[in-house]
């Protein structure tokens, strides 16, 4: 079964000088009908003038995976050195047994962002901070492994914060990125049981024959196969979670 939703239905939650788009409920906005998608708990692009910071306050128990679609951002966690973020990067934040704030700030005008929250298999555990330094990493026409709990995913034992690495996640979950193009089809296999859902970052793509636009989301489940056809050269990410 595939549920869309399209971008004029996601919810909104602004501070100043930031636009947050939003799939699930999300600080100020909530939808009953969508709280969470089983460990994916928010999906938020947000879009930020010149020196806007979002920021946080306690957390703890999640995964929060920052992947920076445009721009340079900042990223500082419990008063640390702030961490620089440039295009393509990946900032992981897991909040474990707990962070105090983390402050996400732009320092390029038009700069943006997508942030995949997720909860781990476990609560708990020592908050972690790292960032993958990489050129924008959405494979072409195939789904590239950007962020995964899995350990088959990752060769290595530690995180080196390789380009070639998937960003290493608490959760039993992938996060996925693609550029399609115009034309082409591709299909993504899971297992029995698991939740995809799938973000149009740019474009417009088919999934099983169903047109997703630019800025929209899918929820899918009890679909072991789903099958991808870009309408126009199409950027997604896909999450495959439980």
């Amino acid at each position: 079964m595939i549920t869309l939703l399209s971008a004029r239905d996601l919810g909104t939650v602004t501070q100043p000088g930031v636009n947050i788009s939003c799939h699930f409920s999300f600080a100020e906005y909530r939808d009953p009908a969508h709280v969470h998608w089983g460990q994916i708990r928010a999906i938020n692009t947000a879009v930020f003038e010149p020196f806007a910071e979002f920021r946080l306050r306690e957390e703890d128990a999640k995964d929060i995976v920052t992947i920076i679609l445009k721009g340079t951002f900042f990223a500082e966690v419990d008063g640390r050195v702030p961490l620089q973020l440039q295009e393509g990067d990946i900032h992981l934040l897991s909040a474990g047994q707990g962070i105090q704030g983390v402050t996400w700030w732009a320092a390029s005008p038009g700069s943006s962002f997508v942030q995949v929250w997720l909860l781990p298999d476990e609560e708990g555990g020592v908050p972690e901070s790292v960032v993958h330094h990489r050129p924008v990493r959405h494979g072409q026409n195939a789904l590239a492994i950007l962020a995964s709990g899995f350990a088959e995913d990752s060769p290595e034992d530690t995180d080196s914060g390789q380009a070639d690495e998937p960003v290493p996640l608490r959760a039993s979950a992938r996060i996925m990125g693609m550029i399609l193009q115009s034309g082409v089809t591709t299909h993504y296999t899971t297992g029995a049981g698991r939740l995809l859902y799938l973000v149009v970052l740019s474009g417009v793509i088919k999934i099983n024959d169903q047109p997703v636009s630019s800025g929209a989301g899918a929820a899918i489940c009890n679909e072991t196969e789903v099958r991808l056809h870009g309408e126009t050269d199409t950027t997604v990410l896909l999450i495959d979670a439980v």
